[in-house]
């Protein structure tokens, strides 16, 4: 089972450890609107619940991560397929770490340059944008450009296909914003749309999402007088669109993962045909078997010579051949079958992931319905910056 990295890159409390915690309990529950669900180690289970415990909790919000401390979160993707097995065709790992690795490096801390390894060997890096410093931007404030100046230059080292999380989206929707009003106000700055004009122009990627999500839900917490902390207002989280970052990374996975399965498949059924034949003819032996026999027999009553055969050997030889021809026959009918348990157990996960792909496009058609302007195409970028200049 392959691993894909896949980064979270965010400065210093834009949401990444809560956002993760929110994910994990979001996707530990197979539900019958996602089609799939993920596990985790169980020690690493147990921590990512004991971190939604405390966004539960009504007191506190979970520590900021230190700088020293970076953990790597190992999701294994499972799928249940026709046969009512489980399908795990790969895994992702999240690194989380302390965004000041990021906005404020220090080459004497072994690991940040781990974090920045892992930036450059990335499959797919999701951007957190914190709506908090998103909505001070809207109002003037470029800080937010400051911080992701630096996560942007760290970003374009990598290969990897990029989409923009905003986080903490119930502040931002409680102000009367859409997606498409804070996409455009970011794009009209001139280092945030030259990003993602670069993005657009690598063959690695043709397409740019910005994804709000909320890891709490639209009213569980407030925004604090001060402009810049969250206060809880009590009740439970209902996680909005946490998934769909996730869903974004795995469709385009499945997609390839499926033309692989159809690139590299092993042609059961010609095996299949092929054993067929050859055990039709271990078959046709065995039948003519007693026809053998009764030749022998014919021919030791005209040959004194075959009469010795007939009487010394016949029964030994014949008797070794009908062991060889039968345990032949047996290994090609447990051939057989073992090619036809491949064949469909192979049909069966393509179909798993090709119902996936059907899922997750039908859920990223909706959200983006609900949610216009959330994605950008080549060529779109300079157009919308004409559009809101």
């Amino acid at each position: 089972m392959p691993t894909i990295p896949v980064t979270v890159l965010g400065p210093a409390e834009s949401g990444k450890t809560v956002y993760l915690a929110s994910l994990f309990r979001r996707l530990a529950i197979p539900r019958p609107d996602l089609g799939f669900h993920v596990q985790l180690p169980p020690e690493q289970s147990t921590r990512l619940n004991k971190v939604y415990q405390r966004i539960t909790s009504p007191d506190a919000w979970p520590d900021p991560q230190r700088r020293a401390d970076i953990s790597e979160w190992e999701f294994t993707c499972s799928v249940r397929t026709a046969r009512d097995e489980t399908y795990s065709p790969f895994s992702l790992t999240y690194l989380d770490y302390s965004g000041e690795h990021l906005t404020e490096p220090d080459g004497r801390v072994e690991a940040g340059d781990r974090v920045l390894g892992r930036i450059e060997e990335s499959e797919f890096l999701l951007v957190l944008l914190d709506g908090v410093k998103v909505l001070r931007f809207l109002d003037g404030d470029l800080r937010l450009m400051e911080d992701l100046v630096a996560v942007f230059s760290h970003m374009l080292r990598s290969r990897a296909v990029v989409h923009f999380v905003i986080t903490k989206w119930d502040v931002l929707a409680g102000a009367g914003h859409t997606v498409r009003t804070v996409r455009d106000r970011l794009m009209r700055h001139p280092d945030f749309r030259d990003t993602v004009e670069t993005l657009l122009s690598l063959d690695r990627t043709r397409t740019v999402r910005f994804i709000p999500v909320s890891s709490v839900g639209l009213d569980f917490a407030a925004l604090a007088s001060d402009g810049m902390t969250m206060v809880k207002k009590g009740g439970f989280p209902a996680p909005l669109n946490v998934e769909i970052p996730f869903m974004a990374v795995l469709l385009d996975l499945f997609e390839t993962q499926l033309k692989e399965m159809e690139r590299h498949a092993p042609p059961e059924s010609q095996q299949i045909d092929q054993r067929g034949r050859r055990l039709a003819w271990v078959r046709m032996v065995a039948d003519r078997m007693p026809l053998v026999r009764t030749v022998l027999h014919t021919a030791a009553m005209r040959s004194p010579l075959m009469r010795l055969v007939r009487d010394h050997m016949t029964d030994a030889v014949l008797h070794y051949v009908e062991t060889q021809v039968a345990a032949y026959g047996e290994r090609i009918e447990q051939d057989i079958t073992q090619l036809r348990d491949h064949l469909l157990r192979a049909t069966s996960e393509k179909e798993a992931l090709n119902g996936l792909v059907d899922v997750f496009q039908a859920k990223l058609t909706a959200f983006e319905a609900e949610y216009p302007g959330s994605r950008i195409v080549e060529g779109e970028a300079s157009w919308t910056t004409a559009r809101t200049a």
